[in-house]
């Protein structure tokens, strides 16, 4: 997955349907959404996934106000829709807010 920057944020998440992944390697949780996250992204091939590193993306992390990682922000056609999932633990609740977004 493309890992964005606070100079192509805007522009990669203006158009379609956009997740974001804010993570960090060192972090447990976002290692374990990994797989998922690749599962995913086979499955809903329409959404393009983006990573955010959180500890590369100081000033990215703090405009979108990222506190706890992993947070999947979901975007439409550059608008942030539906609700940010912080520290999510299973597929089916990542899944249910992808089915949302498509």
């Amino acid at each position: 997955m493309e890992v964005l920057t606070s100079q192509d944020y805007k522009e990669k998440t203006s158009q379609g349907a956009v997740v974001v992944d804010v993570g960090a390697d060192w972090c447990p949780d976002c290692r374990k959404i990994a797989p998922m996250m690749d599962a995913l992204a086979k499955d809903y091939s329409q959404v393009k996934i983006f990573k955010v590193d959180f500890d590369k993306s100081e000033d990215l992390k703090e405009s979108l106000g990222i506190k706890r990682i992993p947070t999947l922000i979901f975007y439409k056609d550059g608008a942030e829709v539906g609700q940010r999932l912080v520290e999510p633990d299973t597929k089916s609740v990542i899944e249910a807010e992808f089915k949302k977004l498509v």
